[in-house]
């Protein structure tokens, strides 16, 4: 089997990261619910047709952002965790969560949180597969009490990490997210 990629397939790859790169650009500057398939494919320089062979939709081009962070979770935080005490590693989680939203910068993170966008809520995602994971891991271990699915504890906590960082955003990012996040967190794990 030949391994080589052909000159279209890599002008087709090239193609496709260059309409997503436009796409993210347009929806972190201007909102998701603003950008038209319209003005991210005219960014790109590619037709609306060529835009609809690599993305379904634009919600389609939105997962992709959100599997950019789920990858980043999974690849760069899971193993990675310093903390070896079960709820420690959970606030741990959360301040490099907080750090990862600050890398975006408040008029980004404000386009991304409103009620339109549903991401926040889709199940299953790798970064709360990860959260789950420690949670398991500190049920078996009885660190974290067993009566509440770990899956349910996940849903709770990102609930309640979304919150400070819609009120992070509500204060136009003169807060401090980071002292916030870990703050809020370490009184939420004492009562897991």
């Amino acid at each position: 089997m030949n391994n080589k990629m052909t000159t279209r397939t890599k002008q087709a790859i090239a193609s496709k990261n260059k309409i997503y790169r436009c796409g993210e650009n347009l929806i972190r500057k201007y909102g998701f619910d603003v950008v038209t398939v319209e003005q991210i494919s005219k960014k790109a320089g590619v037709s609306v047709g060529t835009y609809y062979h690599y993305f379904e939709s634009k919600m389609d081009l939105l997962r992709e952002i959100f599997n950019k962070a789920d990858k980043y979770f999974l690849e760069q935080v899971e193993g990675n965790l310093t903390e070896t005490a079960c709820k420690k590693r959970i606030v741990e989680f959360f301040d490099i969560y907080a750090e990862y939203t600050l890398k975006d910068g408040i008029d980004v993170i404000k386009k991304f949180y409103t009620s339109e966008n549903k991401m926040f809520i889709v199940d299953g995602r790798g970064m709360q597969n990860v959260l789950t994971n420690i949670i398991i891991a500190g049920q078996k271990s009885n660190e974290i009490n067993n009566d509440t699915a770990p899956e349910t504890l996940t849903k709770m906590l990102f609930v309640v990490a979304r919150g400070i960082i819609f009120d992070w955003c509500l204060y136009d990012g003169k807060t401090d997210l980071k002292a916030e996040m870990k703050k809020i967190m370490g009184m939420m794990v004492k009562e897991l």
